[in-house]
């Protein structure tokens, strides 16, 4: 019953918090932007729309010019109705979509019928051409005729009405009067009409003009409709209503936004006041809970006090126990590291003095290339601001140019770049070797991961380098699966099993050698083995222990093998030794691949 009521709590919590995000998802403001562009679109279609009809009547009103309709495109218009499109599909509003594939198809036909429009103006531009080409060779050819009086008058009225003719076409061609057309139509029957009694040649010229003029006829019409459609064809106003419809929504947006918002208000106050009341309900069920819980503990003060009384002696017996082993195993620690860090040191002073030797050299180099920055930040501002002279402009340019050069001839850059990369290397190697100093530093000795044991034996070489440089490290890494394990605390297992080699060893000639191996299909083992004096056998039964050593009074505590032991066994491995006097010693850890590490004591 709890459980379905707490159920149904966190349903009704995920429905009220659904509802107020949607409420004001809903109250979110309108975009402007959008309205911007979508009124940049119309505009632009406009100016479009009114180019076309600038073309169309200069291309009428220049009778013989060129056609300046042949250079228009639909790019323009293709781009802004797609733009348009893509606006109206963003408000997902059905009718304005389909406004806008209106609209898109009403510019398409103008195009069409331009087209067509371009063909017929062209026939009709070519007629009146020929009509005037041909108007003075048929007069030279008539002037010079003679006859007798009744083909003296019709010759005397053909060069009266070709000296009209010219006028007459042009007058013909921009009027749409019906005076033009009667004068071009009684020319050419005259024309016809006295052709039969003149000379062939003369007869030739007024055929053609005739002919011309049939062409002339033929054309205007089809072509004065056609202008008709085009000049009143309805893209502005159905742009109009496109972009009234665009307002409709966008202003239906907003009164939706300001409804919701009403809504928004009001449902936030119910749940305030819903909330008010659950929290008040909570603080009374607090208060019972809290008078219930004063009264256990009260009971359970008592007991507490007896049980802490008993186990007081048993945990500071316990704290003190773990305190003297964290304080041996520290000690072992400090002791490995106090080895370590003579041969760090000494081999961070080598990578160290090239970096600083590069960064003095960079440092040298700096001052010229602020100069040359300041001078290209001057000549940037004159070129922005435009207060300075040509003169001044071209000699600031003159001196960052010159700077340039000088730097470029003189290698400047691939030289920093040079001691960039060398300091680089130089501080990588450092890094690289106080990031292996942490590492075995570090107090999370009980973090347990994935483990490359191969990346864990090259780490422990190179914070042993000191130690280990004048050795023949001889490697046989076969392909072993990662281990689970704490790498800090097998680290350190291997760095007192390479040391301990590396002190066996004679200072010429030592050889360690370390193996990788799978033992089985669960276990896999690490072999360090050495060529030095080896431990006698009375000697081996007795070298984890703790605190027992072969070495020297003062260079060694006897803890880090017994150390490795215990980081080995808690690991649920195994770690032993073979040994032969005067030839060397093989230390071997096996390890499983999926082990569970039990909490354990800081490892030196």
């Amino acid at each position: 019953m709890k459980l379905l009521r707490r159920a149904l709590l966190l349903l009704l919590a995920i429905l009220l918090a659904a509802l107020l995000g949607f409420l004001y998802y809903k109250t979110q403001g309108v975009d402007f932007g959008r309205q911007v562009r979508v009124n940049e679109h119309l505009r632009n279609l406009k100016v479009i729309d009114a180019k076309w009809n600038e073309s169309i009547l200069r291309s009428r009103s220049e009778l013989l010019g060129g056609d300046e309709l042949s250079t228009l495109t639909d790019a323009a218009m293709g781009r802004e109705m797609q733009g348009l499109g893509r606006e109206a599909r963003a408000l997902d509003d059905p009718v304005l979509v389909a406004s806008v594939a209106s609209l898109a198809t009403q510019f398409d036909r103008k195009l069409k019928l331009m087209a067509q429009y371009r063909t017929q103006s062209a026939a009709f531009k070519a007629g009146l051409r020929e009509v005037l080409n041909m108007v003075p060779i048929t007069q030279s050819r008539v002037r010079d005729l003679r006859g007798e009086a009744p083909q003296r008058a019709t010759i005397d009225d053909v060069r009266a009405r070709l000296d009209r003719l010219a006028a007459a076409a042009l007058e013909y061609s921009s009027l749409s009067a019906p005076e033009p057309a009667s004068e071009i139509a009684s020319t050419r029957e005259s024309l016809l009409a006295v052709a039969g009694v003149l000379p062939e040649e003369a007869r030739e010229s007024l055929l053609k003009t005739a002919a011309a003029l049939e062409a002339l006829v033929t054309a205007k019409p089809p072509r004065d409709e056609m202008f008709d459609r085009l000049y009143y064809f309805p893209t502005a106003p159905r742009t109009d209503s496109v972009g009234a419809a665009f307002a409709q929504s966008f202003q239906y947006q907003l009164d939706e936004r300001e409804l919701y918002r009403v809504y928004l208000i009001a449902y936030s106050a119910a749940l305030l006041i819903f909330l008010a009341y659950f929290g008040m309900q909570l603080f009374r069920s607090y208060r019972v809970i809290n008078d219930v819980n004063a009264q256990l503990k009260s009971a359970n003060e008592t007991l507490e006090h007896k049980v802490s009384a008993r186990t007081r002696e048993l945990s500071d017996a316990l704290t003190h126990l773990k305190e003297s082993e964290a304080m041996l195993v520290q000690s072992e620690k400090m002791s490995s590291l106090g080895q370590m860090v003579a041969g760090v040191a000494h081999e961070i002073n080598t990578p160290l003095a090239y970096v600083k030797s590069s960064l003095e050299s960079v440092t040298a180099q700096l001052p010229e290339l602020t100069t040359l920055l300041g001078d290209t930040e001057a000549l940037l501002q004159m070129l922005q601001t435009g207060d300075a002279t040509e003169s001044q402009v071209g000699t600031q340019f003159a001196r960052v140019t010159a700077m340039a050069q000088d730097m470029r001839q003189h290698e400047v850059l691939d030289m920093l770049q040079r001691l960039v990369t060398d300091g680089l290397y130089g501080i990588n190697q450092i890094s690289e070797l106080v990031s292996n100093l942490k590492n075995f530093s570090r107090l999370d000795r009980n973090k347990v991961a994935r483990f490359d044991l191969k990346e864990g034996l090259e780490n422990t070489l190179q914070i042993a380098r000191n130690l280990v440089k004048f050795k023949d490290i001889r490697r046989h890494y076969e392909d072993i699966p990662q281990v689970s394990c704490s790498p800090s605390q097998i680290n350190q297992v291997f760095l007192n099993l390479v040391t301990n080699a590396a002190q066996a060893t004679p200072e010429t000639g030592g050889v360690i050698r370390i193996v990788t191996r799978r033992v089985g299909k669960d276990q896999v083992a690490v072999d360090v083995e050495d060529n030095g004096h080896g431990i006698p056998p009375e000697v081996l039964p007795k070298i984890f222990d703790p605190f027992f050593t072969t070495k020297d009074i003062g260079k060694g505590t006897g803890l880090g093998l017994s150390i490795a032991y215990k980081i080995i066994q808690q690991h649920g491995g195994r770690i032993s030794v073979a040994s032969e006097v005067g030839k060397g010693t093989r230390f071997t850890v096996q390890l499983p691949v999926e082990s569970v590490v039990q909490p354990a004591v800081e490892a030196a």
